[in-house]
């Protein structure tokens, strides 16, 4: 028997022993659930709006599955399911002109309370400006924060702030978050704010954070505005974040940001409004990179996991997670195996084993072009190629890897894998929506995105 069969066929019955205690060792359904919508009655004094962006349900099975058989833990989010009394629905995305939603149009509907379309960011297909939702908070004297690992004034933070007729315009976004006095902003986007604008946001009373050591620095125990920009542009990856030298050190993770905004938001008497967004669940989709998508989906689930563990000392908090639409379609696919492969013959056998590749992958593909891989071909891009994979490439397929362009890399890794795609681009199904807490009664099973609108303010009792 070669050295390569019985690797496959330890990695085979490895795989196989996880699968059991992943599944296998799930208690039985909690107690908890017994309370039922008890705790979810009431006004909400705080919400905390979780958005995983271009999540489709592919994305959640896979990062669940990564943490149970990798990590041997479990999602924060998914045992809520099982634990707590949530309202679980589903809510369609539709833009004002499209089936296929964007961010900007998505955030609008939530943000705004009506349909706009694709791009523009709460402006009516007529012209009309929507008043954001952070405008009618604030007249309440409701404090308001945005947290993103996109830039800061990216599509879905600016959807609840904003009022532009296109999405890009980020260094007006950027100006209008200071006018209308958005209390907290973490994220990335430091070109969007020029020298003079962060000088302007010092002078208004702001604390200014630019590295994750500079945000563990500040002083929480009261309040006071904070504006923290830790990247030109988007974050890292997380992938990237965790696995290149130094980057840890210099870029909080989500869930960082996310406790920074909560410990400076839970001294607002009146309460507050808090959208936490991993923006980058998305951009793996449209780059088809899985293990990207899977750790920043995991670096989600523990913001999530931040978030309860503020919302146990403080119940008066509603809580929602959602996305605003899919992104790639990206699903693991059954991989059969035949007996010349080193798996135990059979139907779909060998779908474990290839899902655990992924935990061999130390970088996203964006990583691998930033720093020059898509200029390399043949044994040297083979070599990188596995060095940040894990993975031995064919001649024939290194060839068609050169220059880690889509559908070559999609199609390449899916072979190692099984994790396929649909696209590059969004997608139009059915998304998650689950409630938890005072006014998450309101929410039906079934949504229009843009019902969210004003199911939020009369959680609040605002409207």
């Amino acid at each position: 028997m070669s050295g390569t069969t019985t690797s496959s066929r330890r990695d085979f019955l490895r795989a196989s022993l996880l699968t059991s205690a992943v599944f296998g060792a799930e208690p039985a359904l909690s107690q908890t659930v017994t309370r039922k919508a008890a705790e979810n009655k009431g006004h909400a004094k705080n919400v905390i709006f979780m958005v995983s962006d271009g999540m489709n349900m592919g994305a959640l099975s896979l990062a669940k599955l990564y943490r149970g058989m990798v990590e041997e833990k479990k999602s924060h989010w998914l045992q809520l399911y099982r634990e707590r009394a949530v309202v679980r629905c589903l809510a369609e995305t539709y833009s004002a002109n499209s089936i296929v939603t964007d961010s900007a149009a998505a955030a609008s509907a939530w943000g705004g309370g009506q349909r706009v379309n694709n791009g523009t960011i709460n402006i009516t297909p007529d012209g009309k400006l929507l008043t954001p939702l952070q405008d009618k908070l604030q007249k309440q004297g409701i404090r308001t924060g945005l947290v993103s690992t996109a830039t800061i004034t990216h599509a879905t933070p600016a959807g609840f702030a904003a009022n532009v007729n296109s999405r890009g315009e980020e260094k007006e976004i950027a100006q209008q978050y200071l006018d209308r006095r958005v209390d907290v902003l973490l994220g990335g986007g430091q070109k969007f704010f020029s020298p003079e604008l962060r000088g302007k946001f010092a002078a208004a009373g702001y604390d200014v954070a630019d590295s994750r050591e500079a945000l563990t620095k500040l002083d929480h125990s009261s309040f006071k505005p904070l504006l923290g920009l830790f990247s030109d542009g988007y974050h890292a990856f997380d992938i990237d974040r965790k696995n290149v030298p130094g980057l840890a050190d210099t870029l909080p993770s989500l869930a960082e940001m996310a406790r920074s905004a909560l410990d400076r938001l839970q001294h607002a008497s009146d309460g507050f409004f808090l959208m936490v967004e991993g923006a980058r669940i998305d951009h793996a989709g449209h780059a088809n990179d899985a293990a990207a998508s899977i750790h920043d989906q995991l670096a989600f689930d523990d913001a999530v996991g931040v978030v309860l563990e503020f919302i146990a000392k403080n119940p008066d908090t509603l809580l929602i997670i959602t996305t605003d639409h899919g992104c790639g379609g990206i699903q693991m696919n059954g991989v059969s195996a035949n007996a010349d492969q080193g798996f135990a013959p059979g139907l779909y056998n060998a779908t474990t084993p290839f899902f655990l590749r992924l935990k061999e992958f130390t970088r996203s593909t964006e990583w691998m072009k930033q720093n020059g891989m898509d200029g390399l071909s043949g044994p040297k891009l083979g070599e990188a190629l596995k060095q940040y994979s894990g993975l031995t490439f064919t001649a024939d397929q290194i060839k068609s890897l050169q220059g880690l362009k889509l559908p070559a890399t999609s199609d390449a890794f899916k072979q190692h894998t099984g994790v396929g795609w649909t696209s590059a681009n969004h997608t139009s199904e059915l998304v998650e929506f689950c409630a938890l807490g005072p006014g998450s009664h309101l929410f039906s099973p079934y949504l229009w995105n843009y019902e969210v609108h004003n199911l939020l303010l009369r959680a609040m009792e605002v409207a």
